[in-house]
């Protein structure tokens, strides 16, 4: 046993913290144990929902049961002065079955809500870097302006990445974590590979240890091990693999380390990494110098210094005005 809680434990602690918050407010010190709680394991969130919304709508039935039974009286009895029927009355009753059925209605919808896997989404800003301990052990660190969406379905984990790039940490488990990324799905068991999902470029995914299961819509594996990198165009273009050396796999990975490792891109897409990580706007005046390749490792969040090294290198010049750094070779 691993001593992780199962969904009944965690289910009848939800109820008994929802329980807690209806007899008074919590005080300071148990909104805290309540914080923690929650934190300590994703599924707890959803099932503290749903504990809340089967309390609000039990309350609302057993509110409409009182109602139904006050009108009708013990014994089902007709009290004297009611014993000749009268129009206001037989509306009260047809008002009395409608909320009765109508509370029914809204506690099936509800439980038919809260029964659905909810995502949780984890994202970072420019220039931030963040890092997600899992529930089943597993970790995943976000780099700039990254976002993924989680959600746990049947006890395996399944994390889709929107956008950026993420490091993996893949957990050992009885159930592989899944992993989606523009339609393609992988699964990962004891693994550590990086995803990288940005605008207008081929989703990559780069496995350094381990090996990923490419699962297929037809059920069929395929299988990416470590010092690989995998390129899956946009739509149906066919995914290609490529091997890569110790120092590739090195500079692919710089970014964990605050880094960005350029290998003779050119200048003008160098610039545009960099905007990825400061609001401080990198412009190269010239076209011919804007194709020049760029090969280096440079500090990601130090814009001010690459266009100073660009500069020595190139023989151009730096000028600063209003946030923007200019890069322009002498005429």
């Amino acid at each position: 046993m691993d001593g992780r809680e199962s969904s009944r434990e965690i289910e009848q602690a939800a109820a008994s913290w929802v329980a807690r918050m209806d007899r008074s407010p919590l005080s300071a010190g148990d909104q805290e144990r309540l914080r923690r709680w929650l934190a300590g394991d994703a599924r707890r969130r959803g099932a503290l929902l749903r504990a809340k919304a089967l309390w609000l709508q039990a309350g609302a039935l057993g509110d409409a049961s009182r109602l139904h039974g006050s009108a009708a009286g013990p014994g089902n009895a007709t009290p004297p002065a009611l014993a000749r029927p009268r129009q206001g009355g037989n509306r009260r009753r047809a008002l009395l079955r409608w909320s009765s059925a109508a509370a029914a209605s809204l506690l099936l919808a509800v439980l038919v809500f809260v029964s659905i896997p909810v995502p949780t989404a984890y994202a970072t800003a420019k220039g931030e870097m963040r890092r997600v301990p899992l529930s089943d052990g597993s970790t995943l660190t976000l780099n700039t302006q990254s976002l993924v969406r989680i959600h746990e379905e049947h006890g395996q984990l399944r994390v889709k990445v929107v956008r950026g790039e993420v490091f993996f940490e893949a957990a050992a488990n009885a159930m592989p974590m899944r992993v989606e990324i523009d339609g393609h799905r992988f699964d990962a068991n004891a693994a550590t590979f990086a995803v990288r999902r940005l605008e207008g470029q081929p989703a990559q995914l780069v496995v350094q240890n381990g090996r990923l299961d490419a699962v297929g819509a037809d059920g069929s594996f395929a299988a990416v091990g470590a010092n690989m990198r995998l390129s899956m165009p946009a739509g149906h273009g066919k995914a290609g693999s490529t091997p890569l050396s110790a120092t590739d796999l090195q500079q692919e990975l710089a970014w964990r380390d605050g880094k960005i490792a350029f290998r003779g891109e050119p200048l003008g897409d160098a610039v545009r990494s960099f905007s990825r990580y400061s609001d401080t706007r990198l412009v190269i005046a010239d076209p011919e110098l804007a194709g020049e390749p760029i090969t280096g490792l440079f500090a990601a969040n130090n814009p001010v210094g690459f266009a100073r090294a660009v500069a020595a290198v190139f023989g151009a010049r730096v000028r600063q005005q209003e946030g923007v750094v200019i890069v322009s070779r002498e005429r």
